[in-house]
Order: structure tokens, then C-alpha cells, then sequence
């Protein structure tokens, strides 16, 4: 297995079609509405997943109630493996954003699977790796990136194409708890983009609408340093 097996970009990290293959022995695959809870922080682990289908947000919670979304994930990530493997409580919770399909892994199956495929525990190590190099770019974007670079970035990484049409569903609040910025900048930012017709926004979503220019504010930060 290769580093081409992981897929990744600045905010996300995903299975390569190779590497999803290793997963096919797991067959405790399941489905799950919109905004079921997966796993709780504070919880043990008792599973790690792989998420076929959907999304999934990331979020923690602190001790007066406030939460804040550390990452959206998609077809293809796995989640909830470090404390599955540290096996201390988890750090953060999970809940679904659209019905997905999931397969859930414990540590039996695991065990009898790097058994039969020890290939699979070097690529996991390796997914760890990049989770961990993934974190410092992200802390390091807070510090030293402006925030319409950041927000830019995001918003291209964060894309899906829905009937041909660049959107992002992503709330002004979530997009500003990914990058580190208060909702009310995430707005201002926003309507500053739409009024330079780079986006339009709407109810939980936005509309790209000139990528290109999307992309020369996500790339002027790097430009300028």
C-alpha cells in the first residue's frame, strides 16, 4: 500500500478505491437517518467506522453547553478510530447530517482482520499519521491565514456538485466553527462575496458561483507570504 491509498487535501481525508476494498471483509454495514448520534464524547469506543455513504459532523461540546464543529467528513472517511484505538473516552461526537451508510468495526473483527490482511494495520497507521499532519495545517491556518482565505478554502473544499451546481450545506455557524472565525465575520465575508458575484446564499447553504475567483482568494494568503 502506497501513499496514493490516502486521498487528502488541506480539510479532508479520505479512502482511495484500492484501500476502501480492505473494508469489504467487514460486513456489519448499516444505515442511518439524518441526525442520529453515532457516538457520544465522553463515551468508550466501542467501534470505529467507515462511512460509505453521507455525511457526518464532527463537533465537541464544552462543559457550559456550547459547541463548536471540528470537521464535516464524506463518502470514504473513517471516523471515530482514535479512541477506538487509544481505547480513553472520546474526545468528540458524531452526527449524521444526511442519511448515510456505515459500517461499523470493532475491535474483534479488527483483530481477526489484521490477522488475515496485516496490510490493513499499515495503512491505518498511516491514516493516523495523516490525520495528525492534517490537525497542524488546520491549527496553523487559524493562526497565520485571514480569515476570507480561510473561509475561500474551505468553501472549495467543502463542494459538492448537486444537479451540476457547485453548493456547499454548510450553516454560516458551522463554516465558521471548521475555520476558527465568529458566525457574524462568516456573514460578512459571505455577503462580500455575493455582492462580487463569487457566491449566493441562501437557508443552510451556499452557491458558488465563480470558482475561479474563489480560488485566487484562497491562494492569495499563500501568495503574499
Amino acid at each position: 500500500m502506497t501513499g496514493n491509498d490516502i486521498q487528502h487535501n488541506s480539510d479532508t481525508l479520505r479512502l482511495s478505491d484500492k484501500a476502501v476494498k480492505l473494508f469489504d471483509n467487514f460486513k456489519n454495514e448499516k444505515t442511518y437517518k439524518k441526525n442520529t448520534l453515532l457516538y457520544l464524547q465522553g463515551e468508550q469506543a466501542e467501534y470505529f467506522y467507515y462511512l460509505k455513504k453521507g455525511s457526518v459532523k464532527i463537533f465537541v461540546n464544552s462543559v457550559d453547553g456550547l459547541q463548536k464543529t471540528i470537521s464535516i467528513v464524506s463518502d470514504g472517511s473513517i471516523l471515530g478510530e482514535a479512541s477506538f484505538f487509544d481505547r480513553m473516552p472520546r474526545i468528540s461526537s458524531a452526527q449524521t447530517i444526511t442519511p448515510c451508510t456505515i459500517v461499523c468495526i470493532t475491535h474483534e473483527q479488527l483483530e481477526r482482520e489484521f490477522v488475515r490482511n496485516p496490510e490493513l494495520a499499515m495503512y491505518l497507521l498511516k491514516v493516523q499519521a495523516q490525520s495528525i499532519r492534517m490537525l497542524s495545517m488546520q491549527v496553523s491556518g487559524i493562526v497565520f491565514t485571514k480569515a476570507d482565505c480561510r473561509i475561500a478554502k474551505q468553501l472549495l473544499n467543502s463542494r459538492k456538485d448537486i444537479n451540476g451546481i457547485p453548493t456547499v450545506q454548510l450553516t454560516h455557524e458551522e463554516l465558521g466553527n471548521l475555520v476558527g472565525v465568529s458566525r457574524v465575520t462568516v456573514s460578512k465575508i459571505l455577503n462580500d462575496f455575493a455582492e462580487r458575484n463569487i457566491v449566493k446564499t441562501a437557508y443552510r447553504y451556499v452557491i458558488i458561483t465563480d470558482i475561479k475567483k474563489l480560488q485566487e482568494i484562497a491562494c492569495h494568503d499563500d501568495e503574499v507570504k
